[in-house]
């Protein structure tokens, strides 16, 4: 029975195009040496039993759409063989560009699909634009029908020969049974995927896409207390307090981190403009070593700034960013809190600068309805400017992401204008976006094309912030205003390994030369540390409801990383990385890589209080504004 069921032209050709997008990614991760050829094997078994599993899975839902579709053509008086070549022909198209999307996916991200994916297709607009600007979209559409087309046709004796051998009662019986082995398999392996590498990349291309997309969609939202690892609630809270408290702090209550910030000094209501740039990995700098000089300006910069020399970044996606930087909290498994229901009125850096009497404003180089970032951030009381408030004179280049960082950075500016004219302060998160693929942007504004990749992006951003710093150095208010310079995510969050550090490395730089001296500091910290360091700088007395710290204050060095499941918690050499359905592991941290080693209960008990305090607070609205 079972041979006859994986004997059909369906399964055939679901089995043959799996086998040769996993050729296609092994080949280009052979290329960029991702994987050895000895891994290829293992790598090649697991991807077969992996595409078997997934077969139980989806034949059935093929086969029933196939008879739906026959039901109700059949009113039509269409041929039960014209459907059935149609329904082939869907099923090779689809086939196919599943295969091309998952090697520009793994392109991009160096991965099989997974939450990205699942998030990107809720815009298609932008998905299906960067496609269309960055290839030769109408192309590959009549390419991919044609092949749809031919592959049907040589396959049509095969299709003939099952057609009429068809009895609804046999069709009955193998979607039956292939449903049962999909329970079966569901409960046998509890969710959990066969690989048998230790090489994060080749545990990718053991998998497959199709099971990853739809398991990640059904896993997008993750319940930390059901999934993780937990402690006594109490006890975790008070490490947290114990953790986060510093100098001039003091708690205002025994069940919540809220404290009250007392600084000695006087407050200082400087502006602050903080650029969010896109994709900004710290490798791509020189002075992390980078000698491409792509950023130019940025290495100029940072020698007259405070430059923070060991800081990370939370996660791999925008949203993760701006969640860490406004809201100060360690990333909650699932979906960013910023694309979570109940997000409105929370504590945030602008609900502080609000109370001081600034204007405040999220300005993004995009339409803000990507990410839910026009709800997020007009319910938490900022001012929201996005590329549909630019006016046509003011756009020099726009691309499906955006518009170029320089239009974006100089309405900065003008709305900085506004506020110095009407005499109030004004705080600005501004978030770029020519950082990202197709890497398209305004032409002859440095030497390398506009689409030529990443680094060309990088260096047109470089150009487009050091334009806006010398733009803004001839306004009356430049004196008086620090800029803070930092960037959402890496380029790329890939690696060898689970949760690879120097992926999340990113730079942080703070200038404002009529305030500050330049200094290097090297203390570790990530992006929920930015907040609370900006408001220490100003000397601003405030409540905080602030996981992160004063990074200029620090006494006890950590950060968090992490992806939409895995969470990572990194102190004194050590990484912890907090699994769903599996328990803490820890390794040690040798010259940016890592070896798994005994785990050690201080650092575990640690990490799981900060991930399950976050979570907590969030679930329980605990994380609302001050009244």
């Amino acid at each position: 029975m079972l041979a006859k069921l994986f004997n059909t032209t369906l399964v055939k050709t679901y089995l043959i195009f799996q086998l040769i997008t996993r050729i296609s990614l092994s080949i280009y991760s052979l290329w960029h040496h991702q994987v050895s050829i000895e891994e290829l094997p293992v790598v090649f078994l697991a991807g077969l039993l992996n595409d078997l599993i997934s077969l139980c899975y989806f034949v059935p839902i093929i086969s029933i759409l196939t008879l739906i579709l026959h039901k109700f053509l059949v009113r039509y008086e269409i041929p039960y063989l014209t459907i059935r070549f149609l329904s082939y022909f869907l099923l090779i198209l689809i086939l196919l560009i599943n295969s091309i999307s998952e090697f520009i996916f793994w392109d991009e991200f160096g991965t099989r699909f997974n939450f990205i994916a699942v998030d990107y297709l809720i815009y298609t607009n932008e998905i299906i634009g960067t496609l269309k600007e960055s290839l030769p979209f109408q192309e590959i559409i009549i390419g991919l029908f044609v092949c749809s087309a031919i592959i049907t046709f040589v396959s049509r004796k095969n299709l003939l020969r099952q057609s009429e051998n068809l009895k609804i009662k046999n069709h009955f019986i193998y979607i039956s049974t292939l449903f049962i082995l999909s329970l079966i398999i569901f409960n046998f392996s509890n969710g959990k995927r066969i690989n048998f590498s230790s090489n994060r990349y080749g545990q990718d291309l053991g998998k497959n896409g199709f099971f990853e997309f739809f398991s990640a969609f059904y896993n997008n939202t993750l319940d930390y207390n059901k999934l993780y690892s937990v402690i006594d609630r109490n006890n975790a809270l008070q490490i947290v307090r114990n953790s986060i408290k510093q100098d001039n702090q003091k708690f205002l209550n025994e069940d919540s981190i809220d404290r009250l910030i007392t600084p000695s000094q006087r407050a200082k209501k400087y502006n602050v403009m903080l650029l969010t740039v896109e994709s900004l990995s710290a490798e791509f700098m020189g002075k992390f070593g980078n000698t491409q000089n792509i950023t130019p300006y940025l290495d100029k910069l940072s020698e007259d700034s405070i430059f923070f020399t060991n800081f990370y970044a939370v996660g791999t996606r925008t949203v993760r960013g701006l969640e860490a930087i406004t809201l100060s909290v360690p990333p909650t498994p699932g979906s960013s809190i910023i694309r979570r229901p109940n997000n409105q009125s929370l504590f945030n850096i602008g609900s502080v600068f609000k109370k001081e009497g600034y204007d405040v404003n999220f300005i993004f180089g995009g339409y803000s309805y990507f990410d839910n970032l026009q709800n997020y951030f007009s319910n938490n009381l900022y001012n929201v400017i996005d590329r549909g408030n630019l006016k046509s004179n003011e756009i020099s280049f726009a691309n499906i992401w955006g518009v170029a960082d320089e239009d974006i950075l100089l309405k900065s500016i003008e709305a900085a204008n506004q506020s110095y004219k009407e005499g109030r302060n004004f705080f600005s998160l501004i978030m770029t976006t020519s950082n990202h693929r197709p890497y398209t942007f305004p032409s002859n504004r440095i030497d390398l094309p506009s689409g030529g990749g990443r680094n060309a992006a990088v260096k047109y951003t470089d150009y487009a912030i050091g334009k806006f710093i010398e733009e803004a150095r001839k306004q009356p208010w430049f004196d008086n205003t620090i800029f803070v310079i930092s960037a959402d995510h890496c380029s790329s969050s890939a690696g060898k390994t689970d949760l690879p550090v120097h992926k999340y490395h990113i730079p942080l730089i703070i200038y404002a030369p009529k305030i500050f001296k330049g200094e290097k500091i090297e203390k570790l910290a990530s992006q929920i540390d930015i907040a609370p360091t900006i408001l220490g700088l100003l000397n601003f007395e405030y409540k905080s409801k602030f996981f992160g710290q004063d990074i200029l204050k620090l006494s006890e060095e950590r950060a968090f990383i992490g992806t939409y499941q895995l969470l990572g918690f990194i102190k004194e050499g050590h990484l912890v990385i907090l699994r769903p359905n599996a328990d803490p592991k820890t390794y040690k941290l040798v010259k940016g890589e890592k070896e798994e080693v005994e785990n050690i209960p201080h650092l575990i008990e640690e990490a799981i209080s900060f991930y399950q305090t976050g979570y907590n607070d969030y679930i329980e609205n605990k994380m609302q504004d001050f009244q």
